[in-house]
């Protein structure tokens, strides 16, 4: 049997645009060229300085328009704002999805027959 959480502590925010593979290799600590739809990294955001600053996966969801980082939902404002000093002129917008995050075990990994799939 499949067991599901959600976990109300987690966030999820966006990265799209052309640019957002090349945009956030420069700034995590991770190789993002090895993101790929099934395949999720995790990652550090540091400080020019090497100071942590949050961690987080980074997903990219399946139609490979942008990437998803995963991260502590009390570092979510901290992250985007942070993430958004450094666009400067790069193709890519930061923001908020609005995703919840749940955990999954035990049992078959697919979701369980007639659970709700993820929003546009």
């Amino acid at each position: 049997m499949v067991r599901i959480a959600h976990l109300p502590a987690r966030a999820v925010l966006s990265v799209s645009g052309a640019d957002r593979v090349s945009f956030l290799q420069g700034l995590v600590s991770n190789d993002m060229t090895a993101v790929a739809p099934g395949h999720a990294v995790w990652t550090a955001f540091l400080s020019p300085q090497g100071k942590w600053l949050a961690d987080f996966f980074v997903f990219a969801d399946p139609e490979g328009t942008r990437l998803l980082l995963d991260c502590d939902a009390g570092q979510a404002d901290m992250l985007r704002q942070r993430l958004s000093r450094f666009r400067l002129r790069a193709q890519a917008e930061i923001g908020e999805t609005g995703y919840a995050v749940h955990a999954a075990w035990g049992g078959d990994a697919t979701m369980p027959e007639g659970y709700p799939a993820a929003p546009d």
